[in-house]
């Protein structure tokens, strides 16, 4: 795995310290996330970006601060001027903090889940922070339980895809058909099943790859068939398709209804598996002009959904810290 620390060329004598914490047990979609609002905090010369990790934690090749250890320090709360939660993090925070802190709290929701009644992650959002919500589905869900202490934004997720191979002619692509079932194995099964044998190259994948390793395979695909869970905060891999040029195909589960626009930039068919087989057969039919055009919209809808676009998006918060916490 190949993960690029951004650099600050110069920094002022002054800086605010925000510190991150993480459980690493092994790699995952809300772990990059993070790993990305890291490298935005990191790109602005007047924050320094430090990082706390468990005990548990993995140092292995799936981690994307391996090779950034100069950055992880303690984890000091106190001494911070910023605090950058996601998930459970907030497990680490003392419970005299969480309510009455000095200093700002970052928090970002990535899944709906959240607002879950008697879950650990509802009971969070009592706790006064500035929350950043991936979809506006998610803020919905976490505003609807009238349960949130404290501003809530919204900055859709951005994605990082460069070098792509968007332009690789589908008859270049050694794959018709990919299904990527790492949270739905048995559907992957049954779709595999379903669509095997003739004179199709139809493969799947439902065990975790090297993020390289998994574009790379995505830009060997005419046809992607991406299986998220029922329910999902943004579910990124999709966007990720729309920019290796694989022609999406992705169920409904919520999070994606923002940027997966069925007939334009990509199939979504609800979450049935008859409804999904469907919509595989559609995208196999497609003649190449549909398919150039759906690509073409799809390439878009990446362009839409930039670091750079998340990365400003997140400035603007950092640049009303003060007036958001004291308010």
């Amino acid at each position: 795995m190949h993960f690029i620390l951004n650099t600050i060329t110069s920094a002022p004598a002054q800086q605010r310290r925000v510190l991150f914490h993480r459980d690493f047990r092994g790699f995952t979609g809300g772990h990059l996330k993070v790993w990305d609002y890291f490298n935005h905090v990191a790109s602005f010369p007047e924050y320094n970006a430090v990082i706390a990790f468990s005990a548990e934690s993995k140092w292995d090749a799936t981690n994307p601060w391996l090779q950034s250890r100069e950055r992880v320090a303690p984890w000091n709360p106190s001494d911070s001027d910023v605090l950058f939660l996601a998930g459970t993090d907030w497990r680490a925070l003392p419970v005299s903090q969480r309510t009455h802190r000095h200093g700002p709290i970052l928090n970002l929701i990535q899944h709906p889940r959240h607002a879950e009644a008697g879950s650990e992650l509802r009971g969070y959002l009592k706790n006064r922070a500035i929350r950043i919500c991936v979809s506006e589905e998610v803020a919905d869900a976490i505003k609807q339980t009238d349960e949130v202490n404290g501003p809530v934004f919204v900055i859709p997720n951005g994605v990082d895809l460069s070098p792509s191979a968007f332009d690789k002619d589908s008859a270049d692509r050694a794959t018709d058909l990919l299904i990527c079932g790492l949270k739905a194995p048995e559907l992957a099964r049954q779709s595999y099943t379903h669509f095997a044998g003739g004179n199709r190259v139809v493969r799947w994948l439902i065990e975790w790859i090297p993020r390289k390793d998994y574009l790379e395979r995505l830009r060997q695909a005419r046809i992607t068939l991406f299986l998220p869970r029922p329910s999902e905060g943004f579910y990124l891999p999709a966007l990720e398709g729309m920019g290796c040029g694989t022609i999406v195909v992705c169920p409904d589960c919520v999070g994606n209804r923002s940027f997966c626009r069925d007939g334009e930039n990509c199939f979504r068919p609800s979450y049935d598996g008859n409804d999904i087989l469907a919509a595989v057969s559609k995208a196999l039919a497609q003649s190449d002009p549909e398919r150039r055009e759906m690509q073409a919209r799809a390439m878009s809808t990446v362009r839409d959904h930039s670091l750079e676009r998340e990365r400003a998006g997140f400035r603007q918060i950092l640049d009303r810290l003060p007036e958001l916490w004291r308010d």
